[in-house]
Order: C-alpha cells, then structure tokens, then sequence
C-alpha cells in the first residue's frame, strides 16, 4: 500500500532503523570496481541482512544489478510480487511438492536431491518451459550439496533432463574470511577440478560461482564466473582479518529518542533482576526499544549507545521493550533525544563488529535480527524517499 499523505505520520513508536541508499550504491560500485567482467549477484535474504529486502533490491536493480539470491520461497516470492524483475536464486532446499512455485514466479533453485530435480523436470514438461536451476556442490561446508566426490556424476545426470536448464553450480566457503586460507584452497582445488572433468565429457555449466564477501576480497582465484556479495553492499567487512581495499559505507543506522528521564539515589536500582545498583545520585534515560526488536540482553551493563554524538552505557539489563541508559555525565539531555544504538553519531559510531564483540556473536547476527517492529526509513541524497512500517502494512513515498 502506497500513500503520499505526509500529514500523518508513517509510524508512531519513536524507534526505527534509517538505510542509507547512496551509501549502499556508493559500495556496489567499489565492489564491481574490482570484479572486471565477472558478474554479481547481490544477496538479499533474511530481509537483505535486516535493511528491507524489498527496498533494497529495488533501488539495486536502479543501480543495474541483474541477479538476487534468497534462501526462502517466500523471500523469492516477495521479490516477484514487489515487481523484482531479475533473475533470482533460492539457495535454500525445497521439497519436490514446492516445484510448481518455482515455475510459477520464474525462480532459479538450488539443487542436489534427485526427488526434486525430478519434481522440476515433471512440473516443466507438463508447462512446456524449461525450469533454471543452479548445481549445489559440498567443498567442505557439509550443510547441503551433492559431496564433491560424486559431484561429476550427480551433474551429468541432472543435466540430461530435457525440462532443466543447468545455468550454475555452485559451493560456499565456510572460512573464506580468516587468516588461514588452506581449507579454501582446498575447496577450489575440488570445485575447479569437477568443472575441468565436467568440460571434458562436454557438459557446460554457464555459471559457476563460489565466493561470498570474504572470498570475493582474499580469494581472487575463486571469483570464476560469478560472486555472490551481501554484507559488503551494506557498508561492512565480514571480518578483521580480511583485506580492507574499499572505503565502505555504512548503510544502517538504529535510532530511538529518549521517552523518559528519572534521578535515582544511591542504593537505587534500574530494571528487571535489579542488576544495576547505584553507587551514588544517577541519571538514568529510559528508551523504547528492547530485546523484542533484536537489541540483545547479553549487553545488559556493557552496551553503549550514542547520544549528541556521545557515549553513554546501558545500565542494567533490557526489558521485551525498553532499556536504560546512564546519563549522569550528560546533564543536557532531554525528553525527545534522539539515541543512536547501531551507527554513526557525529564522529562516533557503534558498528555491528562493535556489538557482536560484546555479546560473542558476528555482525551477521546483528544486523538481521533488528526486528519487523521497526520501520525502516530509507535515505537517499539526505531526504527521506520512502518509510516502510511493516506492522502498519504501510509504505509512505515521501
């Protein structure tokens, strides 16, 4: 649903995440800077890593970028229905009963199981259309795949299946982003030799890809004819340990305004489990935003937050949907404030590397479990375009 009322706010609970669509453009272009003519897919699933699947993908394809990869139906299916016109991979299993969905929002799907390879071939015979699907091999990873031992007899039979167009195999690396690179090695050692023994018995596989973001910065011998990249869209390195050649931009920012103030005394204590005490007059900011909405309890005590673009530490633990900050040493805060949790402030910034430090997790983590309660308000040249509230099932063009 679309409206251009501006008159009436486009959500009522004072706590959102802000996307930066110049700073996402501004890092797709450093990426494929370095990329030549190999292609990029741009990964957009779990919501495009919590930014908004729909909007992303849409000012992506503005941006000339051609191909999507989910790990959902219904993520494939969003897309479709939210007028995604370019090819977009599932990389998630299905089960064979699920074939039809495929066909029916032209997807491209991940294979490896033969039941389902003959669902597809059925399903397109009985439309006369050929269904897309991309070869899932097992390097190393040992989620899904067809083990690289038997992967060149698994290809040469799903590519005789006159209904299926075999348009990619492809892997994924477990540890492309650490210091030691010897499994990665080991692991496009095996998908290059299964593709040199393919092309001898002259099965053609048009597209094989491999790297994630670590990979597509460390391992430039493994970006073959496709990459797939989404945290480094989003303004972020997967690690500290990779090569660091872009000037990324943060493309995410948690916001929520301050909804209380109160003074407390010595021996008081703030939130659930009384587990801040303080130690003399303090003042604590109440803010509306808490464990429900992806803001993690583990940094009761420890996390920080940026208010004027100073630091300011949570005191005790976090409720479903509030948690507290001490503010003593900012006395001119006020009712109203706005209060960064996840970005920059000034010269400031609290990244997710910064949290997941914190709380003994990856920025993965971080970034896609800020919650559906939150409306993204999507930025570009400094104005708000668009404002999504998903509870409201409203999307405002501002």
């Amino acid at each position: 649903m679309s409206t251009h009322v501006q008159s009436q706010p486009p959500f009522f609970r004072p706590s959102w995440m802000e996307v930066d669509l110049d700073a996402i453009a501004a890092n797709l272009h450093q990426v494929r800077a370095g990329l030549g003519v190999v292609q990029l897919c741009a990964v957009v699933k779990a919501d495009a890593y919590g930014l908004g699947a729909v909007e992303v993908a849409r000012w992506l394809e503005r941006q000339g970028v051609h191909r999507f990869a989910v790990v959902t139906l219904d993520e494939a299916v969003e897309l479709r229905r939210a007028g995604i016109r370019g090819a977009i991979l599932n990389m998630g299993a299905i089960g064979p009963q699920q074939a039809a969905v495929v066909l029916d929002h032209q997807l491209e799907q991940m294979v490896f199981q033969t039941p389902l390879v003959e669902a597809l071939e059925a399903a397109a015979a009985a439309r006369d259309v050929h269904a897309k699907i991309h070869f899932k091999i097992d390097t190393g990873m040992s989620r899904y795949g067809v083990p690289w031992r038997d992967a060149v007899e698994a290809a040469r039979q799903f590519s005789r299946f006159p209904h299926l167009d075999v348009l990619g195999a492809m892997t994924h690396f477990p540890m492309s982003d650490g210091l030691d690179k010897s499994f990665a090695l080991l692991q496009i050692h095996r998908f290059k030799s299964i593709r040199a023994a393919l092309r001898q018995q002259g099965v053609e596989i048009p597209l094989w890809h491999m790297c994630n973001s670590g990979a597509v910065l460390d391992l430039p011998q493994a970006h073959l004819d496709m990459v797939r990249v989404g945290l480094m869209l989003y303004g972020y390195y997967p690690s500290g340990d990779v090569r660091r050649p872009h000037d990324l931009q943060p493309a995410a920012r948690v916001v929520t305004r301050v909804t209380a103030l109160r003074t407390i005394q010595r021996g008081d204590t703030v939130g659930y489990g009384r587990r801040f005490l303080a130690e003399q007059e303090e003042r604590i900011a109440v803010l509306p935003i808490g464990y429900a909405d992806g803001y993690d309890r583990k940094l009761r005590n420890i996390g920080e937050v940026l208010i004027q673009g100073k630091r300011a530490t949570l005191a005790g633990g976090l409720c479903m949907d509030a948690c507290f900050v001490r503010v003593t040493h900012l006395p001119d805060i006020a009712i109203g404030d706005a209060v960064t949790l996840m970005g920059c402030d000034g010269a400031e910034e609290i990244s997710p590397h910064d949290i997941a430090r914190k709380i003994d997790s990856v920025s993965y983590e971080v970034l896609a479990r800020w919650g559906r309660r939150l409306p993204r308000v999507y930025r570009c040249g400094g104005e708000v375009v668009t404002v999504r509230n998903e509870l409201a099932d409203r999307e405002t063009v501002c």
